[in-house]
């Protein structure tokens, strides 16, 4: 397949800034910045380093598939199964029918369908798989 395909740009594209949010909301969460987020990082239930880790990990695997760096492909595989693992355990942990419960599952929906998406022939090859 030659190119990027789009459904990887528009991925790297929200993977990126919402990784520029999550070190935003991590750095008020630490006290750093003062942007207004701290209710946000507060109601979510974040912690401030988990967070900016986090964001800047999205950024860099955001940086990678714009490239279609082959260790991006892998990079966004692991991190789609822990973030599946870990809203799974949201879901168990603050039961199905709460607020933090559904926006857990549906992260997993949207985690397995890229997951999903990343497991196809031509997405694979374009990261050199």
């Amino acid at each position: 397949m030659s190119g990027r395909p789009l459904g990887i740009t528009v991925i790297a594209v929200i993977l990126a800034v919402s990784g520029v949010f999550q070190v935003l909301v991590g750095t008020e969460a630490l006290g750093v910045t003062n942007f207004g987020m701290a209710g946000a990082a507060d109601a979510a239930g974040v912690s401030g380093w988990a967070s900016v880790i986090s964001g800047v990990l999205s950024i860099l695997v955001a940086g990678g598939m714009f490239t279609l760096a082959g260790w991006a492909w892998m990079l966004a595989v692991v991190v789609l199964v822990v973030r599946i693992v870990v809203d799974l355990i949201a879901v168990v942990t603050h039961g199905p029918g709460s607020t933090l419960g559904v926006s857990a599952m549906t992260n997993v929906v949207i985690s397995a369908v890229i997951l999903w998406y990343f497991q196809r022939s031509g997405v694979k090859a374009s990261f050199g798989r």
